[in-house]
């Protein structure tokens, strides 16, 4: 089996793995809807979208970075010596970065796609709309996927830096973690999660503040930048390969 199989093998596994996820953590937020004793409703569609799946302080801050960064390393490690050759260290590197945006947007879409799903079948079409529920959730997925990407390319640096050393999978997951456990203890947003903490606002006041928002998603593209670059200049200069010359 060639290394194109491997990855390909990998990423459907990755994909499967992650949607089963999403479900089991859907029904789980949500059981009392599941079962039958609660129904969405325009009055508390916020809280169900703030207080469980959509959750931003542990969801979305501490659980998502985790499952993520698992993910990461599942899919993106080390590619045989001679791929790297026949590409060249740049290219190749062009190549994975792209993979791994790729890879965010699929995460992101999953996840979203099983909120869809179920809050369409338990809360009606007819509700959503009028709350403007799909408008919501393709600003959500804008904002995460670039949550997601800046977690990648954090991911990505720390991989190159550490030089593919396990642990770096450990670390970002950490960084993340701590930035949304800080909210409890300081009560202050560290997080970019809380850049996407704008559903009151969207359905209880009916209003959103686009200038925040096109801020937020400023910082996490410019950060991701960085990232990336600093990614890259370490993986270019470091002798990542051993007896990559022979």
């Amino acid at each position: 089996m060639t290394e194109s199989d491997n990855s390909i093998k990998r990423w459907r596994k990755a994909i499967l793995i992650t949607l089963g996820i999403f479900l089991l953590f859907w029904i789980g937020h949500n059981l009392t809807v599941v079962l039958g004793t609660e129904t969405i409703t325009e009055g508390n569609i916020a809280d169900v979208i703030a207080d469980r799946y959509q959750e931003c302080g542990k969801v979305l801050a501490i659980v998502i970075p985790n499952i993520y960064a698992i993910l990461f390393y599942y899919i993106f490690g080390l590619g045989d010596a001679h791929v790297i050759l026949r590409y060249g260290r740049r290219k190749y590197e062009k190549i994975e970065t792209l993979k791994m945006f790729i890879s965010s947007v699929i995460f992101v879409f999953e996840y979203f796609l099983v909120d869809i799903v179920f809050m369409t079948f338990f809360g009606g079409i007819k509700l959503l709309t009028a709350t403007s529920y799909y408008q919501f959730i393709m600003l959500e997925f804008i904002m995460m996927t670039f949550y997601i990407y800046l977690i990648g390319m954090t991911l990505y640096f720390l991989r190159n830096f550490m030089k593919f050393n396990r642990m770096y999978m450990l670390c970002g997951a950490v960084i993340y973690s701590l930035s949304g456990i800080l909210y409890y203890v300081f009560f202050k947003e560290f997080s970019p999660a809380f850049y996407m903490n704008f559903s009151t606002e969207w359905f209880n006041y009916h209003s959103f503040d686009s200038f925040t928002y096109i801020i937020n998603l400023a910082k996490l593209f410019f950060a991701s930048l960085i990232l990336k670059y600093l990614g890259e200049l370490v993986f270019l200069r470091r002798d990542i390969l051993e007896n990559e010359e022979n």
